[in-house]
């Protein structure tokens, strides 16, 4: 008999418990649509007043730096840009919607989740493609691990006692053990959450080495290389251990060596990761 449940198992327990509430479901729907208005966002976000509250909040803290103080949805929307606040909504609402853990520690999980995110942006903007999807990918492209982690624990575990045993990765472990990996049952759980295809994509496909993927210039493309650059500079989800070394070699050369200086280098990017989680993760 079969210890653990099916990836199609998993995906039909899981998948009626939605990581992302009414709001977010629809701020993808719309933007989606050809049409849309920065109002028609302003009215979802702000029809959730906690919601409303800390994306206020964001929008004024450090991680913005905005000089004129933003009073509304709609100020946010117009002045900061609609992709910059659609991200940050979808990001606090998975934040927000997917629950801690007794097994991952949360702070540490969701700091890896907006450091990749951060440096997936810098790429997508180095590159000058993707840049509506690449830092909500960043923060979405880990959930599958918590999914398998708060609905069956033990198999978690096991694959983590087998990594370090046969010194291989975790995914690696999760596949002979489960005959799947987390990063599969995330993206298969995107793609039955309705998630867009190019989201769903990343999340799947972000366990796989850079010569695996179909597209080396796809937002997936992006996100491990961003979980790359993380691990080197010896950032952990709190599962899995950093990866020290050297940052792929294109992070030191233009186009993206330029955009990276733009964003504060590394510690720049650390800094902002503080500034975003402490507007939306709890303590």
């Amino acid at each position: 008999m079969q210890p653990y449940p099916t990836l199609d198992d998993l995906v039909n327990q899981i998948g009626e418990l939605r990581p992302i509430g009414a709001v977010a479901t629809r701020i993808l729907q719309l933007t989606e649509s050809e049409r849309f208005s920065a109002h028609e966002l302003a009215t979802v976000i702000s029809a959730d007043q906690a919601l409303t509250a800390k994306m206020l909040r964001l929008s004024n803290s450090a991680y913005y730096g905005f000089p004129r103080r933003i009073t509304t949805v709609r100020d946010a929307v117009v002045l900061l840009g609609f992709r910059a606040v659609r991200s940050a909504t979808l990001a606090s609402c998975v934040i927000d919607a997917v629950p801690g853990s007794t097994n991952i520690p949360y702070k540490a999980f969701w700091h890896f989740s907006v450091t990749v995110a951060m440096l997936a942006d810098v790429l997508s903007r180095a590159h000058r493609v993707h840049q509506d999807e690449t830092f909500t990918a960043g923060i979405v492209h880990n959930i599958g691990r918590l999914a398998l982690d708060q609905q069956v624990p033990q198999a978690l575990q096991d694959a983590a006692l087998l990594a370090k045993r046969h010194r291989v990765s975790l995914h690696e472990a999760q596949r002979e053990l489960l005959g799947f990996d987390d990063a599969e049952l995330g993206g298969a759980l995107a793609l039955h959450w309705n998630f867009p295809e190019e989201l769903a994509g990343a999340v799947g496909q972000h366990a796989m080495k850079l010569d695996e993927l179909p597209d080396p210039g796809s937002t997936a493309a992006f996100v491990v290389r961003a979980r790359m650059f993380a691990r080197a500079y010896g950032f952990s989800d709190g599962v899995e251990e950093p990866a020290p070394g050297a940052p792929e070699r294109a992070w030191s050369l233009p186009p993206l060596s330029m955009t990276l200086k733009r964003a504060g280098g590394a510690n720049g990017v650390q800094a902002r990761v503080r500034a975003f989680m402490e507007h939306t993760v709890a303590a």
